[in-house]
């Protein structure tokens, strides 16, 4: 969500929403892919994980090249993210995917798992805030800081290799580290720059 998005609550049919929700789609599709839990299901999950990281950056260029950027969309946006990341991150646990950590992460994979998952319905809560107070006063949402655009990178990067098994060892182990320190710091800045919203 660029600094020329209109600060206005509502969700209009168009070209970037359409993306968003295809991208949400994309996530249930995945999600059901992971319960199956056979190894070419598993690989196609690992497939579709890829497309909708590829994918997430679309919405909001076509929302600022048509000159339809707007708060509502911006908040799907943010949602679509987290819809995608945490069902597939839970999954992926459920399913053992992460087992070749167990010698490179102390309690592996839940020192991980637990910044990941509480940054984002930390994220969720505060979008769900926002909206409900935005019904009765004007109120603007924190724009996303730089590291937080970038960390959703790194935590999608992390889950892909971990899904389509990709590299050694060390490669997820290090990933795993990075999107542990990123994800704390994105969430320290966004916290800090949005806190408001929690408290006014």
């Amino acid at each position: 969500m660029g600094d020329s998005t209109e600060q206005v609550l509502s969700l209009r049919f168009n070209v970037p929403n359409a993306v968003t929700a295809a991208r949400v789609v994309l996530a249930v599709v995945i999600a059901c892919l992971l319960i199956q839990g056979g190894a070419a299901e598993v690989l196609l999950a690992g497939i579709l994980l890829v497309v909708a990281w590829a994918s997430d950056g679309l919405d909001g260029f076509l929302a600022r090249r048509l000159g339809q950027s707007t708060l509502g969309g911006a908040l799907f946006d943010i949602i679509a993210d987290r819809v995608i990341m945490t069902p597939a991150l839970l999954l992926s646990i459920a399913t053992g995917l992460w087992w070749r950590m167990d010698s490179l992460m102390p309690f592996n994979p839940y020192p991980y798992a637990v910044v990941v998952i509480t940054a984002d319905l930390t994220l969720l809560v505060g979008v769900f805030t926002f909206m409900w107070k935005r019904r009765n006063r004007a109120i603007d949402f924190p724009l996303p800081t730089q590291i937080a655009r970038i960390t959703f990178s790194v935590q999608m990067l992390t889950l892909v290799v971990c899904v389509l098994a990709i590299g050694p060892d060390m490669l997820l182990a290090a990933l795993m580290y990075l999107t542990i320190i990123c994800t704390l710091i994105s969430s320290y800045s966004y916290l800090k720059k949005g806190s408001y919203v929690f408290t006014c």
